[in-house]
């Protein structure tokens, strides 16, 4: 991650440094996410508790990005990428070590999950390299152009438990971070100025909140990681 950040920085300072022609673009996107089962890790009064293998809903991802490529290097860009996803962990039967809701501490209980909405927005400063095909008077950039993009994204995640037993009277958190995204895509020119794109990415976020009990004001943390996977479709607008 230190590489991308590094190369990121460098390529802000080549823009600042460059002729102010470039090519501006602003692209708005939707589509689904996957974030793979991964271990939940509860940590409550009654001590240590790990949900193994729990299993997050597929979700909606919708975001917009903006950005521009420099003329005098038109293979290489930057953007600002804000999105949302909300990866919600839906009731479940759960194999659970250490802790469990009833009050026991004996390893390998199995229990049931009530459903915890968890919802992230994203900020990304994004590195994009791009390949410019099929290039002419009217789409002096190309009109075909692959790409692969990697970013440094700033992640805030809100975890709200629902109808939770073990949850039942906690209030809701909200805890931010810093992940890494990577992903690869290619737009097509379908009009003067309007591309459409298809895309593929892969984001790393881990987030940890403190959820506390309404009745005894006690905390339960909870840490979760949320590596996702995405296809969007979108609109690029370019000028």
């Amino acid at each position: 991650m230190n590489l991308v950040i590094y190369a990121i920085v460098m390529c802000l300072l080549m823009m600042t440094a460059a002729p102010a022609s470039a090519e501006w673009y602003a692209d708005f996107y939707a589509g689904q996410s996957l974030t793979l089962n991964d271990d939940m890790t509860v940590h409550g009064p009654p001590g240590l508790s790990i949900y193994r293998d729990t299993e997050f809903d597929r979700s909606f991802i919708v975001g917009g990005r903006f950005g521009r490529y420099l003329d005098r290097a038109p293979f290489l860009g930057l953007g600002l990428d804000l999105f949302t996803f909300s990866p919600t962990i839906g009731p479940q039967q759960l194999h659970i070590d250490g802790c469990v809701p009833s009050g026991g501490c004996s390893g390998g209980q199995g229990g049931t999950t009530g459903r915890i909405d968890v919802g992230t927005i994203g900020v990304s400063l994004d590195l994009m390299l791009r390949l410019p095909l099929l290039k002419s008077e009217t789409a002096p950039w190309g009109a075909l152009q692959p790409y692969i993009t990697g970013g440094v994204p700033f992640f805030m995640t809100t975890v709200t438990p629902r109808t939770t037993a073990q949850f039942r009277n906690h209030d809701g958190d909200t805890d931010f971070s810093v992940g890494y995204k990577a992903g690869a895509g290619i737009a097509f020119q379908v009009a003067p100025n309007l591309m459409l794109f298809a895309e593929y990415r892969f984001m790393h976020n881990e987030t940890s909140v403190d959820l506390r009990d309404a009745a005894t004001l006690r905390h339960t943390s909870v840490h979760l990681n949320l590596d996702t996977h995405s296809a969007v479709l979108g609109l690029s607008a370019r000028w």
